[in-house]
């Protein structure tokens, strides 16, 4: 079912603020989503279509303000790692990340092997952007905010409580001028990052805007802090005129190598974006 522009898109009353999504591990052409906050502690599988296939309720976990979610697998196993770390006023004492094994299809609900607390050593931050680099051990959790944001690591084998350390700066540019009409909204949050995630062979992260989408590539192991320092390729969310109001938030790899693109507002257009990215804005 399309939405008014004819593209696929999420219809489901009960997704109406998605806000992270993955691909799934076992079955490449489906999506792990989710809402965020306030909603039932619920992920969802998703067709290409935006066709709700499964629900699976996550028991002993509250959806505080859930933003992100990313697909990965470590020691053999397949995982999803749930972003329990949105604080839109900075006033969390302390945030989580929740460690579940993936859905298999058919069940209907899971509890998560692990919860990670954790704190920042400079105080509370909005976060709504978490990918896992599985080869280094490493969860990358970004704030949102206007660059400069700062790029922190929990480690996947470490304690079930952790200070996040901060490990890269992403710097203060944006490809556009600032318009005459730009609201202090959209001022303040110009190019901050609502999602992020990494690409299974750890060599390509893509981040989401509320404008754009940028893709850092990287050489081997190379250090986030200076893997950030070079601009991005980037290139603007595609909006048809007659679309609707969509706040985009979810982005995730697809598995010919392009990515998904998917967010808030119903009808929600569910879009795929060919591999590679155009090198303007």
């Amino acid at each position: 079912m399309g939405g008014a522009t004819g593209l696929p898109a999420v219809h489901d009353p009960a997704i109406p603020e998605l806000s992270g999504c993955a691909s799934d591990g076992r079955q490449p052409e489906r999506l792990w989503v989710h809402n965020d906050s306030s909603n039932p502690p619920l992920l969802f599988a998703i067709n290409p279509q935006g066709q709700v296939l499964q629900r699976v309720r996550v028991d002993g976990a509250d959806n505080v303000d859930w933003e992100d979610i990313a697909h990965f697998v470590w020691h053999g196993q397949s995982y999803l790692a749930l972003a329990d770390t949105g604080d839109n006023f900075a006033w969390r004492d302390g945030v989580a990340v929740l460690l579940m094994p993936e859905p298999v299809p058919g069940m209907r609900e899971l509890r998560p092997a692990r919860t990670i607390r954790v704190h920042y050593p400079d105080g509370a931050h909005d976060v709504e952007a978490l990918a896992v680099d599985a080869a280094a051990g490493d969860i990358l959790l970004l704030t949102k905010r206007r660059p400069p944001a700062r790029l922190y690591r929990l480690r996947l084998d470490g304690p079930d409580v952790q200070q996040a350390e901060p490990i890269a700066t992403l710097p203060d540019w944006w490809p556009e001028r600032q318009t005459p009409v730009e609201t202090i909204s959209e001022w303040h949050y110009r190019g901050a990052v609502s999602a992020m995630d990494l690409s299974p062979d750890g060599r390509r992260l893509a981040m989401l805007t509320g404008t754009h989408w940028m893709v850092f590539d990287r050489d081997g192991g190379e250090p986030w802090a200076q893997v950030l320092q070079r601009q991005p390729r980037i290139a603007r969310i595609p909006r048809p005129s007659d679309g609707p109001d969509t706040i985009y938030e979810a982005l995730c790899w697809a598995a010919d190598g392009g990515l998904w693109i998917n967010g808030e507002r119903l009808p929600a257009p569910l879009l795929h974006l060919a591999p590679g990215v155009p090198s303007g804005p």
